[in-house]
């Protein structure tokens, strides 16, 4: 019995050694994810399946608070949708700008340049700094034909001098009709999408 007792002792010991053992993972792209986000990649996938062989006419466009939206890629292009829409974003050589890209398929993609605006902390107005997060839109079908379907916003921070910093929080989805909360609060951003000609 004693023997038994002591086994099963041991037995406890060794299995509570195993549980709080830490193993090494391969790293797998997912992994990485969070490191391309801190320095500025997004990616957002979108399932366009059921729209496949649809003609859609990307649309950029950018609101600046107190001013009306207007149109910034200037010209109309007409790709057709696949399986997937991709849109991304990803860092440039400089703070003041950003690289935007539509991806279609791999013989069909084209991006552009964003023009963004610094935002000044009140006790610091010489310092600035350019500071853009973004944020996918509520889908809701039906789409129309003609109208715009707005799919990622892509703003700027905003600086709270009661709270003492900037910040970009607040809806994890922007509602079609941009009544978000957030929206309300970003004093520059753009909104990305499609029409379906």
């Amino acid at each position: 019995m004693k023997q038994a007792i002591i086994t099963a002792l041991l037995a406890l010991i060794c299995a509570a050694g195993q549980a709080q053992e830490i193993k090494m993972n391969e790293p797998s792209f997912s992994d990485y994810l969070p490191l391309l986000n801190a320095k500025g990649y997004m990616a957002y996938s979108f399932n366009t399946k059921k729209l496949k062989g649809a003609d859609v006419e990307p649309v950029v466009m950018e609101y600046v608070k107190g001013e009306e939206p207007k149109d910034v890629l200037g010209f109309n292009v007409t790709m057709t949708l696949e399986k997937k829409l991709i849109i991304g974003f990803r860092p440039s050589d400089n703070d003041s700008t950003a690289n935007y890209l539509f991806y279609f398929n791999e013989n069909r993609s084209f991006g552009g340049r964003l023009n963004l605006k610094p935002i000044f902390a009140p006790e610091s107005p010489e310092d600035k700094w350019y500071m853009y997060q973004s944020r996918p839109f509520e889908l809701t079908a039906p789409f129309e034909k003609g109208k715009f379907i707005p799919l990622v916003l892509y703003g700027s921070y905003w600086c709270e001098p009661a709270n003492g910093g900037c910040r970009f929080c607040g809806d994890n989805e922007i509602k079609p009709d941009l009544s978000s909360d957030i929206v309300k609060h970003i004093p520059h951003f753009f909104v990305f999408g499609i029409k379906i000609k």
